[in-house]
């Protein structure tokens, strides 16, 4: 964690010197890089059969009203104790 840190410092740093052209670039290519990591991730989710069948599973249970499969958010919270 401590790497991420410095890596976020030493960003900071850099940032200080750049003309704001490349600034706007580098906000540009930030957001470039977190859409990349979420399609990613959506990716791999999906390559995951049996992932991806529980979502199909939960998506129709959903249209179909049965609410009664699904966690409240206040419940998951309590479930996981935070």
């Amino acid at each position: 964690m401590a790497r991420i840190a410095d890596y976020r410092s030493r960003l900071l740093e850099e940032l200080e010197s750049l003309s704001e052209e490349r600034i706007k670039a580098l906000a540009d290519f930030a957001s470039y890089l977190r859409q990349r990591e979420e399609w990613e991730s959506t990716a791999e989710i999906l390559g995951n059969e049996e992932m991806a069948e529980q979502i199909r599973e939960s998506r129709e249970a959903w249209s179909e009203g049965r609410r009664e499969e699904f966690l409240s958010l206040d419940e998951l919270k309590a479930e996981l104790d935070v």
